[in-house]
């Protein structure tokens, strides 16, 4: 379904994803952090694909997202602001750094030099602030787009 509700379902689910990421902060749980982060990242930028595709089932949107950034870019640009085309580039990058932790987050992962690496040790404070950062920059955006979306609905395919 390509629309502005099926966007503002993906919006919903991010926005509960953030506001979980946000209370595990609170109690230093920074593996929920993590995985609630980069769900969050995932359903902004499914939300972002939803106007024009059905988003790919995978943890990684962002190479739907820039194929359709790359095809629309101009209709944004035109309907948007070239802000928007930029805001709309950080979370396809946001949502590829922030891929891999889906995983690593609930398996661990395996390093060179430590062998494998309990998730709940991989997901540091660091990593944590910083998706936390990405997923907040990555749902406003979503946000952003979905409120466009309602007052100017870009072209067709």
């Amino acid at each position: 379904m390509k629309n502005t509700t099926e966007a503002s379902r993906w919006l919903r689910d991010a926005e509960a994803c953030l506001r979980s990421a946000q209370r595990a902060l609170d109690i230093q749980d920074y593996r929920v952090v993590v995985q609630n982060a980069q769900l969050c990242i995932e359903l902004s930028a499914k939300a972002v694909i939803a106007r024009f595709a059905e988003p790919l089932w995978r943890h990684d949107p962002s190479p739907q997202l820039r194929h359709l950034l790359d095809a629309y870019g101009e209709v944004i640009s035109k309907r948007c602001s070239r802000e928007m085309l930029a805001s709309l580039r950080q979370l396809a990058e946001d949502a590829q750094e922030a891929a891999p932790w889906h995983g690593w987050s609930t398996y661990g992962r395996e390093l060179e030099d430590k062998g494998w690496v309990a998730a709940v040790d991989l997901s540091t404070e660091t990593i944590a602030s910083d998706l936390l950062r990405r997923a907040q920059r990555s749902l406003q955006t979503a946000q952003s787009w979905v409120t466009l979306l309602f007052i100017s609905p870009p072209a067709e395919e």
